[in-house]
């Protein structure tokens, strides 16, 4: 077999970051159980031939594409051979029922890299002969509707504005060898250690920031009154202070509908702080902070990868999923 038939590389299952916000919780606000939800349809057009023409054909246009001519009294399944053939339509992205016509309509359902979105009416153009003035027409009868956020459980805030190194994530394991003799490799390997950390550096100055950066409770803090004075003290010793974090990182197919790419930590503390620097330079004040997130024993885990939105749902099939 020719290496060629093996290599199955495919350039939009290339993922960036283009846009992402960090948001915090207290520990004690609700878990986060799922990114997206609402209902979701997939979007169907209705093709109508009126006039009762005796003769002639039709063409229909997608997205630029125009198929071959098409008779008159087609059934559906020709109309759906001549969809398929236009360039930027595949298989599964289009099924059509109804037929034949002119005295049935015919339904067209879209499906595969269209599931669930909101696409392009199609356009339609006759060249009928017979009947009574025949016409042709197209009418999106079901809207297509994509899978959208959640809002966020109450007690979440966003971060705001991070710096444009955006957020790092670390993996660190640790590992306990048995060696024996006569051996030289390691007869036995245990797992002691495996923790994923989050690193980001805020730009805000907020009470939000100020209280994750000092690790104060700040629940009780208010401003003075009349002249707004505020102050925050740093605890003698940091407290085992624990949130919940979400990481949420948007991109886009090549039709622009976005794919959500989340990191989700159920139990996190901060473990490290940057270093603070106040200065005429270019850069904004910064918070800088490590979150080192824990087994969380109601969800049963310390880290998530979450992948949602319209444009992840389009391309299931090429995920392998």
């Amino acid at each position: 077999m020719p290496y060629s038939t093996l290599r199955d590389k495919k350039t939009e299952l290339i993922r960036k970051a283009t846009d992402g916000s960090v948001f915090i919780a207290p520990y004690t606000a609700a878990a986060i159980t799922t990114l997206t939800g609402g209902s979701t349809a997939n979007e169907v057009q209705t093709v109508t031939i009126t006039g009762t023409p005796t003769g002639g054909t039709f063409t229909l246009t997608f997205e630029g594409q125009t198929t071959a001519a098409i008779a008159y009294n087609a059934n559906a399944a020709a109309v759906q051979s001549a969809l398929l053939l236009l360039s930027n339509l595949n298989t599964g992205d289009v099924t059509v029922g109804g037929g034949p016509g002119p005295a049935t309509p015919y339904t067209v359902t879209f499906g595969g890299d269209f599931a669930s979105s909101n696409v392009s009416a199609m356009t339609a153009t006759g060249s009928f002969t017979g009947g009574t003035s025949p016409s042709i027409a197209v009418t999106t009868t079901t809207p297509g509707v994509a899978p959208d956020l959640t809002a966020l459980p109450s007690g979440w805030e966003d971060l705001g504005w991070i710096t444009s190194d955006g957020v790092t994530y670390g993996r660190e394991t640790e590992v306990s060898d048995v060696t024996s003799f006569g051996s030289v490799q390691p007869t036995r390997s245990d797992v002691t250690s495996d923790t994923i950390t989050m690193s980001v550096v805020a730009q805000q100055t907020s009470l939000l920031t100020l209280g994750l950066y000092t690790g104060a409770d700040t629940s009780a803090l208010t401003a003075t009154a009349g002249t707004g004075e505020f102050a925050i003290a740093k605890p003698d010793v940091p407290g085992f202070r624990y949130y919940r974090v979400l990481g949420l990182f948007v991109d886009r197919d090549d039709a622009g509908r976005e794919i959500y790419m989340a990191r989700y930590m159920p139990r996190a503390r901060i473990t490290e702080w940057g270093e603070q620097q106040f200065s005429s330079g270019d850069d904004a004040i910064q918070y800088s902070l490590t979150f080192t997130g824990y087994e969380d024993s109601s969800a049963g885990y310390s880290h998530r990868w979450i992948f949602a939105g319209p444009g992840w749902l389009a391309l299931l099939s090429e995920m392998g999923l």
